[in-house]
């Protein structure tokens, strides 16, 4: 799960529409919301099933990148991308 310092924040905040969902859903999941706004976000998902659908994925997305792993690419495979790079670079007009 994503970890953040920031501290909770103090004053609640209106939570009435689908774009205020996605404006406090981070702080939602990790439980930095002020609990009068986390009642309205609670709210709001009790009755729009977009919103917890969104919620469900962005939830699901953050658990599948925090597992990611970094590998290095084969030798080969990042030669091959270099050569075509360089050759879309080489053969695209360049603008004045």
């Amino acid at each position: 799960m994503v970890r953040r310092t920031r501290a909770r924040r103090t004053r609640p905040k209106e939570v009435d529409t689908c774009q205020h969902i996605a404006d406090f859903i981070l702080d939602y999941i990790t439980g930095e919301l002020h609990p009068d706004t986390a009642s309205q976000f609670e709210e709001h998902m009790s009755i729009c099933p977009d919103c917890v659908s969104f919620l469900n994925t962005y939830k699901k997305t953050v658990q599948m990148t925090g597992s990611l792993q970094c590998e290095d690419i084969p030798g080969e495979m990042e030669k091959r991308v270099r050569q075509f790079l360089q050759k879309k670079i080489k053969s695209t007009p360049r603008k004045r």
